[in-house]
């Protein structure tokens, strides 16, 4: 494929074109890579193009100036990158300031334009092709912002067509019209840097504390296990004394006002059913031990509480 353009080998694993390494180069590589797959995507006969100088219909090259003699009466497009601009956004343009280590992150917006020559032997034609060029770069300017432009494709403008010596080469040029078709573009940049030989620690100071809560000791609480500086103490639990006094202390219905006679409930006696014994109610879950002996088998013997 020829060209003019100088190519150089980059170390390895250093990419391509990028807006982070090369935005420049990226920007026209983007540009003319969308020029290029619009006139691929026309049927034969409408200005295809295509990547074989052999078949291709119209020629969309990065070359300056265009060397018809390798080209023939085909018409081509060539790009030249214009004027690029830093525009300020802010004072120094600081974006992020961090003042342990100095640091300071710079932004800002980078406008230009790309001119797409289209030049042709008849100047109807290279204003034609002007024209689709210009009107498909602003009906599908979101292709190329996905690319990660801030804006491209508005503001644009298509001159007038002109044979400009300076785009064809050799004594044909004079032969040849060309409309500039102007692309203006925008991305967005940011750098950072941090002073260098800047103490940034001095010295580093650390001071633990522990914020214990104070403990209280009391001959309330019972002792922890393990911890003899805590008072023993021992703990011990009294039941009430029985309701005996009541009026339904013996099953009996309530009566406070103490108007009604309950007897104890008669009943016969289980070992000896000629006699007749009262019944009584103990409490079943009072503090007692139980024990085995030939008198008292099975009887419920209570303890004496400590309660005073």
């Amino acid at each position: 494929m020829p060209s003019n353009i100088n190519e150089r080998r980059p170390p390895r694993g250093f990419p391509g074109s990028s807006f982070r390494y090369t935005p420049l180069e990226h920007v026209k590589t983007v540009v003319i890579s969308f020029v290029q797959g619009l006139f691929s995507a026309a049927p034969v006969g409408s200005y295809k193009w295509d990547p074989d100088d052999s078949l291709t219909e119209i020629i969309i090259r990065d070359e300056n100036p265009i060397n018809v003699g390798k080209y023939g009466a085909r018409p081509a497009i060539n790009f030249t990158l214009g004027n690029t601009s830093f525009y300020h956004v802010g004072m120094d343009d600081l974006h992020t300031y961090n003042f342990a280590t100095g640091r300071k992150e710079k932004g800002m917006l980078v406008p230009g334009v790309i001119t797409a020559n289209v030049c042709s032997r008849v100047d109807n034609e290279a204003l034609n092709l002007g024209w689709v060029v210009a009107e498909h770069v602003w009906v599908l300017r979101e292709l190329m912002l996905k690319e990660g432009f801030f804006d491209i494709g508005r503001g644009l403008q298509v001159g007038p067509p002109s044979p400009p010596g300076s785009v064809i080469s050799t004594d044909q040029g004079d032969e040849w019209y060309c409309v500039a078709v102007s692309i203006p573009w925008q991305f967005a940049r940011r750098a950072s840097f941090t002073p260098l030989g800047q103490s940034i620690v001095a010295g580093i100071e650390q001071q633990l504390s522990l914020n214990v809560p104070k403990r209280v000791e009391s001959d309330g609480w019972a002792a922890i296990p393990g911890r003899s500086e805590e008072i023993p103490v021992s703990i011990s639990t009294c039941q009430p004394d029985p309701f005996s006094g009541a009026s339904d202390a013996r099953g009996g219905t309530p009566d406070p006002t103490n108007q009604r006679d309950n007897p104890l409930p008669i009943q016969p006696h289980p070992l000896n059913p000629a006699q007749t014994v009262t019944v009584r109610t103990i409490r079943p879950y009072r503090t007692a031990t139980r024990f085995s002996s030939s008198t008292r088998r099975g009887a419920a013997l209570p303890i004496k509480p400590d309660c005073k």
